[in-house]
């Protein structure tokens, strides 16, 4: 459970990473993946605040795992 926990903190960082600074690659895998749900107008509205909460919630869930 802890490599599940350090695995999922490690995307929500590099989600949040893109989401800050560069956007535009996060669109184009959004194109690919997202044909089901389609929440990037939410997400790219918001992309500061959703990645600024990704980023602390993947450093929280590392340092809590570790």
């Amino acid at each position: 459970m802890r490599e599940f926990g350090i695995l999922l903190s490690i995307v929500s960082i590099l989600i949040g990473i893109l989401l800050l600074v560069a956007p535009k690659v996060l669109v184009k895998l959004g194109e690919q993946t997202n044909r089901l749900y389609n929440i990037d107008g939410l997400v790219y509205r918001n992309r500061y605040v959703f990645g600024a909460v990704l980023l602390i919630a993947g450093g929280f869930m590392v340092y809590s795992t570790l």
